[in-house]
């Protein structure tokens, strides 16, 4: 019988540890003296380098970095996240894979294994009755 790690599992475990680390990302606080907050801005920068309007748009630093997921954030950060994500995802799928294959392979083996110790066994019996 073979163990197999479920998908699905993977996938919450990678998500789980994604989001994680930019919640640690936005825990930190932005450097201050940066930039002059744009026209229209409310409140001071988030710790990716964006301001957010009240109309619900974002300016961001020419510097601005990824790592604020939910708040204002420079263009790109969440196609290269989900991509990390992906990259992740069939890193672990293919690692699963191979381990599934060997625990098959060793378990194929160990049938063999068996099944000849079990002839050798009936061999033996059948020439100790002649």
């Amino acid at each position: 019988m073979t163990r197999s790690i479920p998908r699905a599992f993977i996938v919450v475990v990678f998500m789980a540890a994604s989001f994680g680390a930019a919640a640690t990302a936005v825990a930190k606080s932005a450097k201050k003296g940066d930039a002059a907050p744009p026209a229209g801005a409310s409140g001071p920068a988030n710790a990716c380098g964006c301001y957010s309007t009240g109309a619900g748009s974002c300016y961001c630093a020419k510097k601005g970095k990824c790592g604020c997921p939910g708040e204002c954030e420079p263009k790109g950060c969440e196609e290269k996240r989900q991509k990390e994500i992906e990259r992740q995802i069939a890193a672990e799928t293919k690692k699963a894979a191979e381990a599934d294959k060997k625990q098959r392979k060793a378990s194929a083996d160990a049938e063999r294994a068996s099944e000849k110790a079990d002839e050798k066994a009936e061999k033996a019996r059948q020439q100790k009755k002649q």
